[in-house]
């Protein structure tokens, strides 16, 4: 199709000899509706925030030039042109085109490299050669080498120049998104590959931290063992009975403390302050110490108020065990009641630490012995009253605990014979034997068996009120 560009007196006109018309750009003109592709985007009624695809026309022709120019802006096309390679290069460098719609000739010629600069210019954006019917074979080797999107030949047929510059606008925008999901596809597996990196740095951190809890609960679990070792030995270097009662006292608390009420921590500070509660009446003279141990409802008034000493006492000793300040007051409180009638400070309910409650069941079964299974019905007679009835319902939950006569039997304390020391020798760190003067008073003991501390420490703090 042949057409002329000229000056009309109502603005430019497009003469098509063919045809045998005259159409004026600016009055007879009207906007058809734009062709429809299937699966290719509209280059008009796009969304009102999009704006029209740029489109850049090269050709050394000013008629032809300003001929496509008019046709394209009036399909909704933004249209850059540009008479010659150079120029158009320099557009390329300033804007973002979606089509480069230029001279084949151009394009393939080597002094202008213009094909080449293009793509990597532009590397998004489509270009569609405008050649001759005498080129359309080395057009077509080049769009099947993927350098050009398209061709249309001169002369050109509207439609089908409106449907190329539409498809290659189109085939340009899912190239700039397609890009831009691949950028952000690898900066994810980056971010994946970091977070795995993290995962694993976390994981080995892990691992390296239960292990070292797994360490120290084996140190503090075998410390707990060596803390009732060490109680029972010295209990039993004041008196046998002493130390076959705390043992007692030590089987039915680490039953107990098996049960699944009680977490770990909970358990170790429970049996622990079980091997230390009687340590308090280590201080108490030999006649006083065999009238406890013995007919307990025989004891004078004065007898009686020097015994209700002894939680207060071992409070302070247990500190030297373990500076857990539960631990203390569980063994502070061990013999308070629930209904107030208890020592050393007369507390009652739930101001008394729960497993303080716990550990006075036990207490209340080794102090008070009587024939099983009476010893259970008195259990549960007490509880309300000097017994937690939570305590004692849960106590109850130990399994076999009806039919586990033994748990109830106080063990009997050996009978040493001649020559035998009264228990296993105690060693103090420089290796030599330890005895246990039976006259010394309780702050004479805990001088004696304390190592010296640190007052500035929160045990020494703790210490500082027995001198």
């Amino acid at each position: 199709m042949i057409f002329h560009l000229s000056q009309g007196p109502s603005g430019p006109l497009i003469r098509l000899p063919s045809l045998g018309l005259d159409v004026s750009t600016q009055t007879q003109l009207s906007p058809r509706d734009p062709i429809v592709i299937p699966g290719v985007p509209l280059a008009r009624g796009r969304e009102e925030d999009r704006a029209p695809p740029l489109v850049l026309v090269v050709n050394s022709d000013a008629v032809t030039l300003e001929a496509l120019q008019l046709t394209l802006e009036f399909e909704g096309f933004a249209v850059h042109q540009a008479p010659a390679p150079a120029p158009a290069l320099a557009l390329l460098e300033r804007e973002d085109f979606a089509v480069v719609l230029a001279d084949h000739e151009l394009l393939v010629r080597d002094q202008s490299d213009l094909l080449i600069r293009t793509a990597i210019r532009q590397p998004y954006a489509s270009i569609v050669a405008l050649t001759s019917v005498f080129t359309v074979n080395q057009a077509m080797e080049h769009v099947s080498a993927g350098r050009f999107f398209g061709f249309v030949t001169k002369p050109w047929l509207r439609e089908e120049l409106i449907a190329t510059i539409a498809a290659g606008a189109a085939t340009a925008h899912t190239r700039k998104d397609n890009a831009a999901l691949r950028q952000e596809l690898r900066d994810l597996n980056q971010h994946a590959a970091q977070l795995q990196l993290r995962v694993q740095s976390l994981d080995g951190e892990l691992s390296a931290k239960l292990k070292s809890l797994q360490a120290q609960g084996h140190l503090r679990e075998r410390g707990l063992e060596e803390a009732q070792h060490f109680c029972h030995h010295l209990l039993a270097s004041r008196h046998p009975a002493l130390a076959a009662r705390s043992q007692h006292l030590l089987t039915i608390v680490r039953k107990f403390a098996r049960l699944d009420a009680f977490n770990p921590e909970a358990a170790r500070r429970l049996v622990l302050a079980a091997a230390v509660c009687d340590l308090g009446m280590m201080g108490f003279e030999p006649a006083l110490l065999e009238r406890v141990l013995g007919d307990f409802a025989s004891l004078s008034d004065a007898d009686a108020e020097t015994y209700e000493t002894h939680p207060i006492l071992s409070h302070n000793l247990a500190c030297h065990f373990d500076p857990d300040p539960v631990v203390a007051e569980i063994v502070r409180n061990h013999h308070e009641h629930f209904d107030g009638s208890g020592f050393p400070a007369g507390i009652k309910g739930e101001t008394i630490p729960w497993l303080a409650r716990c550990l006075a069941v036990a207490v209340h079964l080794v102090e008070k012995p009587v024939p099983h299974p009476a010893a259970l019905e008195q259990l549960l007679a007490q509880a309300g009253r000097t017994l937690d009835p939570a305590a004692v319902k849960l106590f109850f939950r130990i399994p076999n605990l009806v039919g586990d006569a033994p748990l109830f039997r106080a063990p009997q304390p050996g009978q040493p014979g001649v020559g035998q020391p009264l228990a296993t020798p105690l060693y103090s760190l420089e290796g030599s034997t330890f005895n246990l003067d039976t006259s010394l008073t309780t702050r004479d003991l805990v001088k004696k068996l304390a190592p010296p501390v640190d007052r500035s420490t929160q045990l020494g703090q703790r210490l500082q009120t027995l001198g």
